[in-house]
């Protein structure tokens, strides 16, 4: 029989130990809100986990070859925005790399529940958009993320663009991927509307009476946000108190599909970002007509077109580009190869960069921290559709800025 002091010690441990695994479970329990992309409360949003401030963002490559344009941003709260995220090249028929990159910024684990807030998609080709469609193409409950919100404005297919050869301007088969991948997706994730966007509820379920269905989401979002009479009226996209200004969209008169590009203006505090995608001469030539040289002026910048051809010097020079800090989207052998079928030296030189590239690399221009080249970077990863092969140290080598506070 205990005594009385062994009862207390041990009615101590119980309380103790139940203290401890209660500490557990309400750690370990989702909260209001939690819910993963089909309703399971065992999945917890990482987009939710506490920060302890600034906004992050990535000019990504998973390797120095693909033609390809990719950012993603994160918020204070963690809220992740991509915008385009498309690869062609080598990266081209590869598994997607993307949700491995996210959840490795994000610090999760392999496999772990994200979502992002805001995809914004630039213009119709795929080096621009078709990592979107791959995983879209592939999406299945087991992927475990959510795409809360798209935001592009693409041509409809009665409008056709040539290139000067005469072939045709559009990705239209990659474009399918796209279509269908949105029709999937949205079976697995219910419709739940567009932030911003004017869409009726009684269109989010796809309607019964409709032949080909294939292409109903698609339609039902594009344009719906960012739209010529939207841009009108100086449209911009708030995200977690990240500002996007929808700068330009398409119109008819437009001379290629690169020319239909979404210019978009980050904004955050005192810091700007100016993202011009693919935008061409005449693209350059419309925001000039459309704005003061002081509106189109940016911190940052992104060269356009993966820093060949696109707007002239002059737009360059109004936009005061040659004195902000630039992002070039730029593979290896676009950036070698200055004056021939990619003209990327004469954009080096309205930067006050040499001409050539080997002079860039001797020059150690590259450490200035006022240029970031895809093709450049320190380090990329070995498997790119894997989380672990997004190490810390890859992700410092492809992350361009954080952004604490306002700036001056």
């Amino acid at each position: 029989m205990r005594n009385k002091k062994g009862r207390n010690f041990s009615a101590l441990r119980l309380i103790l130990a139940g203290i401890v695994m209660l500490t557990l479970l309400t750690s370990c329990a989702p909260g209001a809100g939690d819910a993963g992309p089909h309703g399971n409360t065992d999945a917890p949003s990482a987009t939710e986990a506490p920060y302890h401030g600034g906004v992050e963002l990535y000019q990504l490559a998973p390797e120095p070859d693909s033609l390809m344009m990719s950012y993603v941003i994160v918020t204070p709260s963690r809220k992740v925005i991509v915008i385009d995220g498309g690869i062609d090249g080598r990266g081209m028929n590869e598994p997607p790399y993307l949700p491995a990159a996210i959840r490795a910024i994000l610090g999760l684990e392999e496999g772990e529940y994200f979502e992002v807030e805001a995809w914004f998609l630039s213009h119709g080709h795929w080096d621009h958009f078709y990592e979107l469609a791959k995983m879209l193409a592939t999406y299945k409950e087991s992927s475990n993320y959510r795409i809360n919100n798209f935001y592009f404005d693409f041509p409809e297919y009665g409008v056709e663009w040539k290139t000067k050869n005469g072939d045709g301007d559009y990705n239209i088969k990659e474009l399918e991927v796209l279509k269908k991948g949105m029709r999937k997706y949205y079976k697995l994730v219910p419709f739940a509307g567009i932030k911003g966007a004017d869409i009726p509820e009684d269109q989010w379920a796809e309607p019964e009476d409709i032949d080909d269905k294939t292409y109903y989401y698609y339609d039902l979002i594009n344009g719906s946000v960012i739209n010529q009479e939207s841009v009108k009226e100086g449209l911009t996209i708030d995200v977690d108190g990240v500002e996007f200004k929808v700068m330009c969209t398409w119109s008819k008169s437009d001379s290629n599909v690169n020319s239909t590009s979404v210019v978009l203006k980050m904004i955050y505090g005192g810091h700007t970002v100016l993202f011009l995608g693919d935008a061409a001469n005449d693209t350059g030539n419309k925001l000039l007509r459309a704005y003061s040289d002081e509106e189109l002026k940016c911190e940052y910048v992104q060269l356009a077109h993966h820093g060949q051809w696109g707007p002239n010097q002059k737009f360059y020079d109004r936009i005061g580009a040659p004195d902000s800090i630039r992002l070039w989207p730029t593979p290896i052998w676009v950036w070698d190869n200055a004056q021939n079928t990619y003209d990327i030296g004469n954009s080096r030189l309205w930067m006050g960069l040499p001409e050539s590239s080997k002079d860039f690399e001797k020059q150690k221009l590259g450490n200035t921290g006022r240029d970031f080249v895809a093709c450049k970077y320190s380090a990329y990863p070995e498997s790119p559709s894997k989380t672990e092969s997004w190490t810390k140290e890859v992700l410092k080598a492809q992350r361009v800025a954080i952004f604490e506070k306002a700036a001056g």
